[in-house]
């Protein structure tokens, strides 16, 4: 098994997953108890960090920046924030810094850790690296003790911003995920009533948090607030064909 050696000079993007805290990966802890500087995301809305509050059993002497990431979709306004903290990160580097930053979930899956990642990778090259965190839609699936695919089985996961893109999937894998569900849930819900799908819906809303709120065959109408909302829907099998049970 391969070795893995906290190096000083280096950057560590980390999932730090959902919302708890003992979900973190050994190697993760392992680079917090050892990092020097640590990024936390904060929204511009709440200064306070989720990520923050998940490390916060594994943070002692760390100097901790909490920023503050946009998130609205002007790109340029957008990018000068992350030029921004990614020249931050360089320096302390040079200084032979071990500087990690946290996200929620996995660094690589509708993470702020990409953008930061691209800006990151021509300067620093071989002195990042990337820790993996276990996704949201992986806790839901393991909080409803619920099988994602199997077999034939086809995935597909979508953002919940575009109800027509959402339909047409329907017809396109047998376990449909939709993250981010919480701006449209009321139009995503009644289009899975309106397919005769609630039976086969799962919600998951704040998973791992303390808030935390589940639900098998959700009603339309219920309300739910922020947008943390991951929706599992079972659209059916596909087993291994008869050829393939022989081999």
């Amino acid at each position: 098994m391969k070795s893995f050696q906290v190096k000083k000079g280096h950057f560590y993007a980390l999932g730090v997953g959902p919302g708890s805290a003992d979900l973190l990966t050994l190697r993760a802890v392992k680079v917090l108890q050892e990092a020097e500087v640590i990024f936390c995301p904060a929204s511009l809305k709440k200064q306070e960090s989720l990520a923050l509050k998940i490390i916060s059993p594994y943070v002692q002497e760390q100097q901790i920046r909490v920023v503050s990431y946009p998130m609205q979709k002007n790109s340029s306004q957008t990018w000068a924030h992350w030029q921004k903290i990614a020249t931050e990160i360089v320096k302390l580097c040079e200084q032979d810094k071990v500087v990690a930053q946290v996200t929620l979930g996995d660094p690589l899956f509708y993470s702020t850790s990409c953008y930061l990642l691209s800006l990151l990778q021509p300067l620093l090259k071989k002195k990042i690296h990337v820790v993996p965190g276990i996704t949201a839609f992986q806790a839901a699936s393991a909080r409803f003790n619920l099988p994602l695919s199997l077999q034939e089985d086809s995935f597909l996961l979508l953002p919940g911003s575009d109800v027509k893109r959402l339909e047409k999937a329907l017809t396109c894998c047998e376990t449909l995920v939709i993250y981010k569900a919480g701006k449209n849930l009321k139009s995503i819900l009644d289009l899975l009533e309106k397919k005769g799908l609630l039976a086969d819906t799962y919600l998951v809303a704040y998973v791992e948090q303390e808030e935390e709120y589940l639900v098998h065959q959700p009603s339309p109408d219920i309300k739910l607030p922020g947008y943390l909302v991951t929706i599992i829907v079972k659209l059916g099998h596909k087993p291994w064909t008869e050829s393939e049970n022989r081999t």
